[in-house]
């Protein structure tokens, strides 16, 4: 029996006054001479902290339990080792939460049913609150002990001795407990404690029943030291530690719905340490709204850039090295993606991070790399297997860049435990996936991350342009980025097309107008998605336009830096076509309010000319001096 469990059961039959059948010959605290110097038993504050080491010696067994008690935060934790078991307990007398872990194992319990599993108890403070008391502190305040004298030693260390009885009325056995503390006049510990000079070195619990039967069980403490020697970090369960059934006592932060980051992906090996492992470097950028996802990576060394459409289903993939690209359908099983029976579908933000069907405590607050974060973790099925998940977020007194900014949810790493066979080998182990997430912004879908104009080269497209007041001239060039995806939506929505169909503007500008132009795009075929309603052909997108800007304005709503919502109008009438021919590119403008003037259009002429002559001379050139080949006309 442990020295919880003895204190607790000597202190209800004290309190009932179970003393008739005592054996006063082997315990009678009455019959000792008085204290002349009215010594009395040291005692700590309740809000004190203190640790120290204690060993349990009981018939022929020792047990190790190091204790840290933590009266501010009213947390205890106890760290027990008994026949190579290691128990580690953790007293959480605020929330009422008792976490028991051996090993990655973890069980929950509500702590005022479960005091007998852990070395702390519980009382009840002067303000009628919830408190942790030590037991040797409950005993102080509940037992009466008297001083026996100065004159003995333990483990060479001079101590002063208080000694109290009871009877235990079911096993019939008088019960003798023997404090034992330094004594200060003859004995310095190796760290003075301020107004507690004396520290407690031995608790001995001794009995003997009406048979004569003797037992003896030894507490012996090493190391008792004031304050804690403990990181913020040792507070919480170990890393990978997941606790089934402990409810979450902290709501999951927000996940905006657009955003990009940078992932320092670490895979290793818990069972090998650092014998195997790797590094991959990716940047991901999400927007839900659009059903587009952009994945850039390496692999064999070819930097890889992945585009997916959840529009069509189609994946495109692009080497960055040397732009060839290739189309594939959605398979599914990147971050991004889930399947719906045979379907392909984008997963939602909450999804995107994990958090969808899995159960989901909170840690608390630790500092990931230095940085204080708040920390959950979870248990989930991933690929059929399962996953234990940390997910460390920013917390909310700290900000990512300037003391002023307003918080924004920000992880910083989520950490995957899942089983795994060792490379090499046969053996399933522990893989550890670290995604170390570096610059995370939420921010509106940038259209030109997503252009895929490479891949649709051999695809039939329209070029068409449209005509905009000049008097949006500055907030169009202050805010590009956010104009152009504003700009692409519009269009979408006017065409009834996918987004990826639609190239960037491209943007001429002039003291009258500016010009818009871009490129729309052949529909391609499907992959395992719902067919979308609003994706014509070319020769239907065009004429939608053409029908839309016949009666109206084109409004393209942004966000500019501040974060205000800007409209500009694309003018009515101004849909035009351009072609190319022998170098030379003309723009068709119709009658419009702001159109160019005539000396505008002879000028914007003369220019291309000029620019498709010298082109034209300059092809002539090298093919007379067979630098190339031109083809012949007939």
């Amino acid at each position: 029996m442990n020295f919880m469990l003895k204190i607790l059961s000597i202190l209800i039959l004290y309190s009932n006054g179970i003393l008739a059948q005592q054996d006063l010959e082997f315990c009678d605290i009455n019959n000792l001479p008085a204290d002349p110097l009215q010594l009395k038993i040291p005692t700590l504050n309740d809000t004190d902290q203190y640790q120290a080491v204690l060993e349990r010696n009981d018939f022929g067994v020792t047990e190790e339990i190091i204790e840290f008690f933590d009266g501010k935060a009213n947390l205890g934790i106890a760290i027990t080792t008994l026949a190579g078991k290691i128990t580690r307990s953790y007293a959480n007398f605020l929330r009422n939460e008792l976490l028991l872990v051996e090993g990655k194992k973890c069980s929950y319990r509500k702590l005022n049913e479960s005091y007998q599993l852990t070395p702390f108890f519980l009382i009840i403070d002067d303000q009628g609150k919830e408190h942790i008391v030590s037991p040797l502190n409950l005993a102080l305040k509940n037992l009466k002990f008297v001083y026996t004298g100065s004159s003995s030693f333990i483990r060479g260390i001079p101590v002063n001795e208080w000694q109290t009885c009871t009877f235990n009325k079911i096993k019939k056995e008088t019960i003798k407990i023997t404090l034992s503390y330094s004594n200060d006049k003859k004995w310095s510990p190796a760290q003075i404690i301020q107004d507690f000079p004396s520290i407690p070195v031995e608790v001995l619990i001794e009995t003997k029943n009406q048979n004569g039967d003797y037992n003896s069980e030894n507490f012996s403490i090493f190391k008792y030291k004031h304050g804690i020697d403990l990181e913020i970090e040792d507070y919480f369960l170990p890393p990978g530690v997941f606790c089934p059934g402990l409810p979450n006592s902290s709501p999951l932060p927000p996940i905006p719905k657009s955003f990009s980051f940078a992932n320092q992906l670490v895979e290793t090996f818990e069972d090998v340490l650092d014998k195997a492992g790797r590094v991959d470097r990716i940047r991901e950028e999400y927007d839900f709204e659009a059903k587009i996802f952009r994945y850039d990576y390496d692999i064999k060394n070819t930097p890889t850039t992945e585009i997916h459409d959840f529009n069509t289903g189609l994946n495109y993939i692009k080497n960055r090295l040397t732009g060839g690209c290739k189309i594939e359908k959605l398979k599914g099983g990147s971050p991004d993606s889930q399947k719906n029976g045979t379907l392909i579908e984008i997963r939602d933000p909450v999804a995107f991070f994990d958090f969808d069907n899995a159960e989901i405590h909170f840690v608390g607050l630790k500092r990931t790399d230095g940085i204080l974060a708040n920390i959950w973790i979870g248990k989930k099925k991933i690929n059929g297997q399962d996953a234990i998940i940390e997910w460390h977020f920013l917390s909310q007194t700290w900000n990512k860049t300037e003391w002023t900014q307003k918080y924004e949810t920000t992880p910083l790493k989520i950490i995957i435990f899942t089983p795994a066979v060792i490379p090499g080998t046969n053996i399933t182990g522990t893989a550890k996936f670290t995604n170390n997430i570096f610059y995370f912004r939420e921010h509106e879908l940038n259209i030109y991350d997503f252009n895929i104009r490479p891949c649709l080269e051999d695809r039939p497209r329209q070029t068409l342009s449209i005509s905009i007041s000049s008097k949006y001239k500055n907030v169009i060039e202050s805010n590009l980025p956010s104009f152009s995806r504003g700009f692409v939506m519009a269009i979408k929505d006017a065409a009834r097309i996918t987004i990826l169909r639609i190239t960037p503007p491209r943007l001429a500008f002039s003291k009258d107008i500016i010009i818009a132009s871009f490129n729309i795009f052949e529909r391609s075929e499907y992959g395992d998605v719902i067919i979308p309603k609003d994706d014509v052909i070319l020769e239907d997108a065009v004429e939608n336009l053409k029908k839309y800007f016949a009666q109206n304005q084109l409004e393209i709503k942004f966000l500019d830096d501040f974060k205000n919502n800007v409209s500009v109008y694309g003018l009515s009438k101004s849909l035009n076509d351009h072609f190319e021919s022998d170098g030379i590119e003309t723009i068709r403008i119709g009658n419009i309010d702001n159109g160019f003037s005539g000396i505008s259009i002879a000028i914007i002429v003369i220019v291309v000319l000029i620019m498709g002559s010298l082109i034209g001379l300059l092809l002539t050139i090298l093919h007379k001096y067979e630098k190339i080949k031109l083809p012949l006309v007939n």
